[in-house]
């Protein structure tokens, strides 16, 4: 927690920004309240499927909301059926899914071939938000939400500072020009996290030595929208469960439209459309 820092949104957040849009937004488009709604969990067994699906799970528990299943699977060796039996066995209204593309794309298929009848699914950054996960379930990804980072075409410029704003157009041009398409989610997080250090953090720093850096990086203030991807800057102090981690880290729910169309739907100041709470297909 001295040295090391996440300016990027940690899995835990993006699994408890999940379930809280799901909870604050979804249940009353659906004339539910969150309490009356069961949640499973379907994720992968290792360091980044526990890491986001507690994020998930500790925001379940804080609001006192019910887990009907948690589910827990290898992702080299799993039988989709077998999950989605599971899942399907505990009767849920929404499902929260952290996977990879692969196996994120076999467990909807799976869903679709059983019938999981779902108000609401919802998944993270490594698969329901990618663009491949659309290109190949069709019109079987529309409904679905998705728990991550913006990308540039998934960030509405106003929600950004004039500076943040400008440095966004020129970034992607300059991008654009290098490898023939915008920046991806990655690219953008990876940018705005070397922007922040090389131009708020190192020039500020007594030395290069770690200690000074690490020091001038917790001191560090950049307000919400300050930096090109929606992120502002302030580190998590030493000795604390989220040390090291960036407070105003921006992250955003993305939502499949239409056949291979995703947009940012929350939070407003960065949707690019609005929600469509449109029933994931069974």
């Amino acid at each position: 927690g001295d040295l090391v820092f996440r300016v990027a949104p940690t899995g835990g957040l993006l699994g408890r920004g999940a379930i809280r849009f799901v909870a604050d937004q979804l249940a009353p488009r659906l004339h539910r309240k969150a309490s009356s709604l069961r949640f499973a969990i379907a994720s992968v067994d290792d360091v980044y499927g526990h890491a986001v699906a507690d994020g998930a799970r500790a925001e379940l528990r804080g609001r006192g909301l019910t887990v009907a299943a948690d589910v827990a699977y290898d992702p080299r060796r799993y039988d989709a059926a077998k999950v989605v039996s599971k899942i399907a066995a505990a009767r849920p209204d929404v499902l929260f899914v952290v996977a990879y593309l692969e196996d994120g794309v076999a467990l909807r298929r799976e869903q679709v071939r059983q019938h999981l009848p779902l108000l609401a699914s919802i998944g993270t950054s490594s698969s329901y938000c990618m663009p491949a996960f659309g290109a190949l379930l069709g019109r079987d990804a529309v409904g679905l939400f998705a728990s991550d980072k913006p990308d540039t075409h998934g960030i509405n410029p106003a929600g950004l500072a004039p500076g943040a704003r400008a440095l966004l157009d020129r970034a992607d041009a300059a991008y654009r020009k290098a490898n023939g398409h915008s920046m991806s989610a990655a690219a953008l997080a990876g940018f705005s996290g070397a922007w922040a250090l090389f131009r708020y953090v190192l020039p500020e720093a007594g030395s290069l030595a770690p200690a000074d850096v690490a020091a001038t990086a917790r001191r560090a203030r950049i307000p919400a929208g300050g930096l090109p991807n929606g992120s502002g800057l302030e580190f998590a102090p030493p000795g604390g469960a989220d040390a090291g981690a960036n407070l105003r880290a921006a992250s955003v729910i993305w939502e499949w439209t239409q056949v291979n169309q995703r947009e940012v739907t929350w939070p407003p100041q960065f949707a690019t459309s609005p929600i469509a709470t449109i029933r994931p297909s069974r």
